[in-house]
């Protein structure tokens, strides 16, 4: 039997002139009642109502009924999520769950991945895709902005530690910021939502992840594809190389299908906390997330093509930090509910993506600073003060080979390298390396001068050729994985029997103090 106040209550919402106010209170009057007629019309108020006060009151009202749990409540909104206006009773009941509620059980028969699908079109509203665009644009363009001068301090530190030529990543990396980034950011952020706005956890991750990996695969296909037609001309010349590009096209939906994935797995992961700082926390897991995907595929084809894979991996650093950003500035929109506390399960996840992150990042430059990377035992140990008194002569009996130079006192010296026979002008292959200069791996030609100042040790590398092209041009992720499998990037040596071996040589070693500079002036 239908509630006396109904017939009032359906008075003023079928009214031509019904004021906002008089729904409003007919929202409190259907929120008293809450029977199996009463929350339908209370459920529909709340979504199809054309004024936004009346949608806010009765939404506020079904807040309030959450916690009261009738009975009711749970088949009406199963009702309206299997009707014709389930996508908006889907992103309703995903903002009572964001704003605290416990929602009733829900049948799990219900098309949940397709409701999770649908709701960008009711959490977006009107707003252009332009301007939604723009908006995670800023956003991630200045956490790649970050991304890049970290990327480029990393790769500084390890080209020095690793006796290195600096990398040339500049250039790559600048590129990728400046025409990739945004795109990429645009297409990936087209259809995301914050994930908060979803009921279910499960089918709303799956809706996101899906999202991202079909918005970035034609753009992301796009930049590998030019990338590999950029370095055709050398790099791609077998068959096999060709296999390799092909898979490497894959690569950009299954990246960005990880990002979104470490996102998800950060967003409310500390409880109800600063959105500033959740939304750090989300980008830090997501492009480390993104990175290491992007590493592993690129690493495990380095040996095939190692210029195209070295580009991918230099070009997706920036677009790595910059689509995490991006989609943790959008989940970062909605904050957690007043009485959220940490997930326990989701900061375990992505303790284990930071941990796995930085045990990557960790281990070259642990292992460039911890050997003599392949090198045999050196030659000899000098002290570059002894030089000057008694200059040194040592064979190089087998190559490479490395001399270790010391200087214990802070003056400045000239150490004088000469090397007998001299060896031809374009195969000298002897290096000077000072971790204080700039670069810090120079050539040493026969008979040149080297100023060293300052205490600590220099050390004199020699090759069975001119390895300068090698180490000038290196890529970066050849960097990274030489140091991290504790390797000298050093050539094979040639195998060719028809080759006499080289002749032995010597090198001569002397040095001498540099005079002090003398200024001479007027005083005024």
């Amino acid at each position: 039997m239908s509630h006396p106040a109904f017939q009032i209550i359906d008075e003023f919402l079928q009214a031509a002139d019904s004021s906002a106010q008089a729904r409003r209170n007919a929202a409190v009057a259907l929120a008293t009642i809450a029977d199996d007629e009463a929350l339908p019309r209370l459920l529909r108020l709340a979504i199809s109502d054309g004024d936004a006060s009346v949608r806010a009151t009765a939404e506020a009202e079904l807040q309030t009924l959450c916690g009261q749990s009738p009975a009711a409540l749970g088949p009406a909104i199963a009702t309206m999520l299997a009707g014709s206006e389930r996508a908006a009773a889907y992103a309703l009941i995903g903002r009572l769950q964001a704003q605290g509620a416990t929602l009733p059980p829900l049948p799990a028969s219900l098309p949940w991945l397709r409701l999770a699908l649908s709701l960008f079109r009711e959490a977006r509203g009107a707003t252009g895709w332009w301007s939604r665009a723009v908006r995670a644009m800023v956003p991630g363009l200045f956490t790649a902005l970050v991304g890049v001068l970290a990327a480029q301090a990393y790769m500084q530190f390890l080209a020095e530690i690793s006796m290195r030529s600096e990398p040339d990543v500049v250039g790559p990396l600048a590129a990728s910021l400046l025409f990739i980034a945004g795109p990429l950011i645009a297409f990936g952020t087209w259809r995301t939502t914050p994930y908060r706005l979803h009921p279910r956890r499960g089918s709303g991750a799956l809706a996101e992840i899906a999202w991202a990996c079909l918005h970035t695969a034609a753009p992301g296909v796009v930049c590998v594809a030019a990338i590999l037609l950029d370095d055709s001309r050398g790099a791609l010349a077998d068959a096999e190389d060709w296999v390799i590009a092909g898979m490497l096209l894959l690569l950009p939906p299954i990246v960005a299908g990880a990002i979104r994935a470490g996102t998800v797995a950060a967003d409310g992961a500390l409880g109800n906390v600063r959105r500033l700082v959740g939304g750090g926390f989300a980008s830090i897991v997501g492009a480390a997330a993104g990175l290491v995907c992007v590493t592993l595929a690129t690493g495990l084809f380095h040996g095939v093509s190692a210029s195209v894979c070295s580009q991918l991996w230099i070009w997706w650093l920036p677009i790595c930090v910059g689509l995490a950003g991006a989609y943790a500035w959008i989940d970062a929109r909605v904050p957690c509910a007043p009485g959220a506390v940490a997930d326990g399960q989701r900061l375990t996840i992505c303790a284990c993506v930071v941990g796995v992150f930085l045990v990557g990042a960790a281990m070259p430059v642990v292992r460039a600073g911890s050997g003599t990377f392949g090198l045999d035992t050196p030659l000899a140990s000098l002290d570059v003060t002894t030089l000057e008194t008694r200059p040194a002569s040592i064979p190089l009996r087998s190559l490479p080979a490395r001399i270790e130079l010391k200087l214990s006192s802070s003056d400045r010296w000239n150490l004088i390298v000469d090397i007998e026979p001299p060896p031809p002008a374009d195969e000298s292959g002897a290096y000077l390396w000072r971790a204080r200069a700039r670069p810090p791996l120079q050539r040493v030609a026969p008979g040149s001068i080297h100023e060293i100042d300052g205490k600590g040790n220099s050390t004199l590398l020699f090759f069975n050729r001119n390895l300068d092209h090698l180490l000038r041009d290196s890529q970066a992720l050849g960097a990274f994985l030489d140091a991290w499998w504790g390797r000298q990037h050093v050539p094979p040596t040639r195998s060719e029997s028809t080759e006499s071996p080289p002749e032995p040589r010597v090198v001569n070693l002397s040095a001498f103090p540099v005079a002090p500079t003398i200024h001479f002036g007027i005083k005024q």
